[in-house]
């Protein structure tokens, strides 16, 4: 059973180099709590993308998120209550440096643009980030990949009403793991 088992594997792997286009995603679920408060919050995002594989390294590809908020942010130095949905938009560069029959180590390089809406609120958090997420990735059948993307380093620009932020860091908190699969075609 073993043996057929790494078999089915090494044959996945060989039918994953020759796959040209990817359709799958990612998904996230975070809840933390903030030092004097009572409520918990609670994100959830989801965010399917397709690629194309350029070259056994190089990809291309277009993640579309929805992401969802309850509780408390902070945001500009304050903790505030925050109940609202967000939506986003990343076209990224996958390259992958280090390819084995039944793994893969990747970094994303891209820029993600997003639109938070709180509910009863008439104004708009808009985001805008560059920078880079590592990645590992594991053929479990033909054509099947489990990936996760983990932390964060690059810039953000945040802006909400008139007041604007920047910041520049790595990050590998809880709402930057992300988890997923990929078809390959």
């Amino acid at each position: 059973f073993t043996l057929l088992v790494l078999t089915g594997l090494t044959v996945g792997a060989k039918a994953q180099d020759d796959a040209k286009l990817w359709i799958g995603g990612t998904f996230n679920v975070s809840t933390f709590k903030y030092k004097g408060e009572d409520n918990s919050t609670k994100n959830f995002e989801i965010a399917p993308e397709i690629g194309v594989n350029l070259s056994d390294s190089w990809g291309l590809g277009l993640a579309i998120g929805y992401a969802h908020v309850d509780g408390y942010v902070s945001m500009f130095d304050e903790v505030g209550a925050f109940h609202g949905n967000a939506f986003s938009i990343a076209p990224f560069a996958r390259y992958t440096y280090f390819k084995r029959d039944l793994a893969s180590l990747f970094v994303d390089g891209g820029i993600k643009y997003t639109t938070m809406h709180a509910l009863g609120d008439d104004n708009n958090l808009n985001s805008f980030e560059i920078g880079i997420r590592p990645g590992l990735a594991f053929n479990v059948a033909p054509n099947i990949q489990l990936l996760t993307k983990i932390g964060f380093l690059g810039y953000e620009h945040a802006k909400y009403d008139e007041v604007k932020a920047d910041g520049f860091g790595l990050n590998f908190d809880l709402s930057q793991i992300q988890l997923g699969v990929n078809f390959l075609f």
